[in-house]
Order: structure tokens, then sequence, then C-alpha cells
């Protein structure tokens, strides 16, 4: 018996090796296995049920920071309703994660920044062409702060003021930056297949909020989405965002230091989406680089500190607003293993009492249905 299980397998090992060296040294069955397979991916479709489902999605295209991690893109969060797609933020490494999470690119013509930080706006570039390519024939309408206040501008030797450009500025800039490039593919493909008028990226600078006010942004087939200030100085202004749909509200803290507004805001929400950074991490991390003569690094780590929230923090605001669901983005430091997720979490689920708290991850999608209190939480990569 032992003898025949033996050469069973002894012949299947033989027809595997056979197949695979037909694969291997057939031209025509390597092209019809690419083929299948091109043709199943393609099958699969994409996910633009989820803008018409009657529901209000947000979906976590980038839950990183400036330091490095390759689990996390930077700084992105999609809002998903009334058959928009919305990006908060773009930050660099964001837009794999929009086609990991087949969202149909086309189909994204609105983007808000909350603050004008490289790690929040690197990828816009990549939107625009991308969702270009992917069918949008409308400009690129892109929203933000204006222009650097309540400081006194550096200046370069050449006497440029560092901090002199507002969201039309850099809007401006990504379009130059991107208009060979436009150009090439204009001429190559045609304009039948791509809108020379869906190149444009148009920017616009959100009027300055009163303090714990808010300002209407974004108002099409029921999705309202309203800016209101944060303080994430020495960087103003500098915004947070109140999404509503179908009687369903998100709140998005953009990044921030503890503050009353986003609390405020938060109140009667179903989902806030709050920045975290780990203030005892990041010290000890700052004290290392200190150890090891990394002044410059150790210095700069050392300076997050006094403009980002704690996990504890964003737990406390939520419990003070009655929020059903928190959920941790914008994660420093790094989180390479559970037991780092678990001191990132340490005191977090003392200080949010009742309610429900979720360290956030690239591809998660939060769903509120429309008119109803039910949370659902999925992986869309």
């Amino acid at each position: 018996m032992k003898r025949l299980v033996a050469i069973g397998i002894a012949g299947l090992v033989v027809l595997a090796i056979a197949a695979f060296g037909v694969l291997w040294f057939s031209p025509s069955v390597q092209d019809g296995a690419m083929k299948r397979t091109a043709l199943g991916r393609l099958g699969s479709g994409d996910n633009s049920a989820l803008l018409t489902d009657n529901s209000l999605h947000v979906f976590l295209c980038g839950t990183g920071s400036p330091m490095p991690d390759p689990t996390r893109a930077n700084a992105c969060t999609a809002v998903i309703a009334g058959g928009h797609i919305v990006v908060i933020d773009t930050g660099p490494g964001s837009w794999s994660r929009i086609v990991a999470g087949k969202l149909p690119a086309g189909k994204i013509g609105t983007i808000l920044f909350t603050h004008l930080h490289s790690d929040h706006i690197g990828a816009l570039g990549e939107f625009a062409v991308q969702s270009w390519i992917g069918g949008r024939v409308v400009p690129l309408e892109v929203y933000g702060p204006g222009k650097l206040e309540g400081s006194v501008p550096p200046l370069n030797s050449l006497g440029h003021a560092y901090g002199s450009s507002g969201t039309v500025d850099v809007v401006r800039g990504f379009a130059e930056a991107f208009d060979s490039d436009s150009g090439y593919r204009i001429l190559h493909h045609g304009t039948d297949y791509l809108s020379p008028e869906g190149a444009r990226i148009i920017g616009h600078e959100i009027a300055r909020p009163a303090p714990n006010t808010l300002v209407p942004v974004f108002d099409k087939d029921g999705l309202q989405i309203s800016a209101f200030l944060v303080d994430h100085h020495p960087v103003e202004p500098a915004f947070g965002y109140r999404v509503e749909y179908q009687g369903r509200v998100a709140i998005i803290s953009g990044d921030t230091k503890r503050t009353e507004s986003v609390e405020l805001f938060s109140k009667g929400a179903d989902l806030l989406v709050h920045e975290a950074l780990n203030h005892s991490m990041s010290s000890i991390i700052s004290e290392a680089l200190t150890e090891t003569d990394n002044l410059r690094l150790a210095k700069m780590v050392h300076d997050t500190l006094d403009y980002h929230a704690s996990p504890v923090d964003a737990a406390e605001i939520a419990r003070d607003a009655g929020v059903p669901m928190l959920v941790l983005t914008h994660i420093v430091p790094p989180l390479p293993n559970a037991l780092a997720r678990h001191i990132f979490m340490r005191g977090v689920a003392e200080a949010r009492g009742d309610g429900e708290t979720v360290l956030g991850y690239d591809g998660l999608l939060v769903t509120l249905p429309g008119n109803s209190d039910k949370i659902e939480i999925s992986d869309l990569m």
C-alpha cells in the first residue's frame, strides 16, 4: 500500500514538472495563461456599487505618516456616497490603495486638502493623471487652505519667502509639472480617449472659518462636506472635515493636537476618523536618536509631539462627544508587529469607555447605511 502511495505521489510530481516545462518553454501556452489571468482580473469588476447603495462609505487609502512604513501609504481618506468619490488628502503611495480597492478612478472629481504638508499632497499629480486616464472628462477640482497665516515666513538666499503658497499655487505647480505629460498622452491617444478638459486641475482656497464654525465645501446629490479649523500650529490654517449623507455623519480630523472643534463637531456623528501619534513611543525614538548622535532627527521627532493628538486624546474626544466608532489613522510611529500595536494602544480602552475603537489600516472600509444606526467594517483590499 505504501509503495502504491509513493508511486502515485511520484507520478503527480512528474506530471507537475512536465506541465511546468510546457509552460516555461512554450510561448503560446504562456500567452494563453496570461490572457486567462487578464480576463479573470478584468472580469472581477470594480466597486462602483459603493457609489449608489444609499450608504456613506469612508475608505482609508493611507494611514501612515512621513516616517517610512512599507505597510502604510501616507495620509488619504476617500468619501464615497451619492455617486461621488471625494478624496481627502493625497499622500505619497495612496493612489496604489485606490487601485487595490478597485474604486472607479474616473469618478474621482474632487480633492480636499486638510493642510499642505508633503505627506498630505504629494500624490496629487498621480491622482490627477490616473483619474483622467480612468475616464474623468471634467477638470479635477482641488480645495484646501490658503497661504500660511500667523507666522513670519523664512527666506532663502534668493529672497523667496517659504510658506507664501496656498492651495491655488500648489495646484498650479502640479499642473505645470504634469503639463508635458498631459500633452504627450493626448497626442498619442487622441482627444476622443483623453479629454483635454479632463487634464485640467483647478485649485480653490477655502475661506477661513471662524473658530468652531463650519464652512461648506462640497454639496452635491445629498453629500455635504464642510470644513472647520483644527490646531496644527504653526501650520495655519489647517482643516478637519464634517461629512454628511442620508442622516449619517463622519468626522475627519486632519492633523491636529487635541482641540475643541473636533469634539464639538463630532457630537451627533457616527464615525470619527482621528489622527494619532503615540507620544511616549515617539519620545523613546527621539531619545535613541540622541544617544546615537543623530541630533538633527532627534529634534525633528521630538518637535512632532506638540502638534499631534495621542491615541488616548482621540479616545477621550470620541468618548466625550458620544461617537459610536473611533478609527485611528496617520499612525506615528510605524507599528511593525503585534507588540508595537499593543504599546501604541496603551490606555485607549480605559479612556474610550463605551464605543468601538479601531486601529486603522490601509484598505479599511467603514460603511454607514443611510437613515440607520448600523456601522459596518470590511476590508476593500
